[in-house]
């Protein structure tokens, strides 16, 4: 694989093949991290707007300030 692309890892699975995958995005200078389910995009580490959505619905709920969250896709 070239250094824009790797395929980190593959499993098949009941519903499908779920692949995770590494590619540079060139015009940004990152590497961008994405799963796949078959041809769909699953999950991908350049846009993060639901999972930040759905942390600041979480700890709106909550008080305090020494918590520990980690957060998911």
């Amino acid at each position: 694989m070239s250094a824009l692309f790797e395929e980190l890892d593959y499993q098949p699975t009941p519903i499908g093949a779920l692949s995770l995958c590494r590619r540079r995005e060139l015009s940004l200078g990152v590497d961008v991290f994405e799963i796949k389910l078959g041809d769909e995009y699953l999950m991908s580490s350049l846009f993060t707007a639901s999972e930040i959505a759905l942390a600041q619905l979480g700890l709106a709920e909550l008080s305090g300030t020494a918590l520990d969250i980690a957060v998911g896709g």
